[in-house]
C-alpha cells in the first residue's frame, strides 16, 4: 500500500473533520500506542461533546465556526512543535471546558457534590486535571494579567498549552480586524501583548532548568514571532 507524504495544511484551513484526522495521524506517528491513542481521543470525544453548542464568539462578519476547532488546533500546534505527552495533548484539548463547561461537565460526567477538575481527575487522572487547572482562568479577583504570571513562574509544562493557546487567539486578531469586530480586537490586542511577552520569558526560563526541551525551544520562537507581530500591528493601527 502507498503511504502518502505527510502534509502541513496550515491548523487555521482545517475543519472539524480535518483536525480530528490529523490530530489522530500525528498521535500515531508521533505517540504508537493503545494507551496514548485511547487517552487523546477519549478527550478529544469529551471536549467535541462539551463545547458541542458553541462557536467561537468574536467574528463580526465573518462565518461563525464551532468551538471545537480551537482546542483541536490548540493540540495538534503542540504536536506539531514536537511535544510527545500524552497528558499534555489531551490537557491541550480540555484547556477550556472548566472555564466555559463546568456545568456541562457535571452534568453529563460527575458525581454528586463533585468539582469539576475532581471529575477530570477521576476520568484523565491526577495530572491532566492540574495541567487544566493551571491553563483556566481563576474566578476570584486574580487578573488576567497576574494568572498569566503566575503560570509563567510556576514551571508547569501547562505554559506550553498557554503558548499554543495564545498563539491561536492572539494569531487571529490581524486577520479578524476590518470585519465589524475592530474595538473589541484592540481590547484583545491591549489583553494579549503582555501576556505573551511574559509567557516567552517565562518558556525561556525553563530552557535553563531542563535539556532536550525542542519542543520548548520551537515555543518560545513561536512567541517571539507573535509578539513581534503584535507589537506591529499595534503601531500600524496607533494603540499604546
Amino acid at each position: 500500500m502507498t503511504t502518502l507524504p505527510i502534509t502541513r495544511v496550515p491548523l487555521k484551513q482545517m475543519d472539524p473533520a480535518m483536525l480530528v484526522f490529523e490530530l489522530d495521524r500525528e498521535i500515531q506517528r508521533l505517540m504508537p500506542g493503545t494507551e496514548n491513542s485511547e487517552l487523546v481521543t477519549s478527550a478529544a470525544t469529551m471536549a467535541s461533546f462539551l463545547h458541542r453548542k458553541q462557536t467561537r464568539f468574536v467574528r463580526g462578519d465573518l462565518p461563525r465556526v464551532p468551538y471545537i476547532e480551537h482546542p483541536l488546533r490548540v493540540a495538534l500546534r503542540l504536536l506539531r512543535w514536537g511535544v510527545v505527552d500524552a497528558e499534555l495533548i489531551a490537557a491541550a484539548l480540555l484547556h477550556d471546558v472548566v472555564e466555559d463547561c463546568s456545568k456541562e461537565l457535571l452534568e453529563a460526567f460527575g458525581h454528586p457534590s463533585e468539582k469539576p477538575l475532581d471529575c477530570l481527575s477521576r476520568i484523565y487522572g491526577r495530572r491532566v486535571a492540574q495541567l487544566v487547572g493551571a491553563v483556566t482562568n481563576p474566578e476570584n479577583s486574580t487578573s488576567y494579567e497576574e494568572h498569566v504570571t503566575l503560570l509563567a513562574n510556576s514551571g508547569s509544562r501547562a505554559l506550553l498549552i498557554k503558548a499554543s493557546d495564545l498563539k491561536d487567539n492572539a494569531g487571529s486578531i490581524r486577520h479578524q480586524l476590518g470585519h465589524g469586530q475592530d474595538s473589541r480586537m484592540y481590547r484583545m490586542l491591549f489583553k494579549y501583548m503582555p501576556a505573551v511577552e511574559i509567557v516567552g520569558k517565562g518558556l525561556r526560563s525553563s530552557l535553563c532548568c531542563h535539556t532536550g526541551q525542542q519542543c520548548t525551544m520551537v515555543a518560545v520562537a513561536e512567541m517571539e514571532d507573535l509578539s513581534h507581530d503584535l507589537a506591529a500591528l499595534s503601531a500600524e493601527h496607533g494603540i499604546d
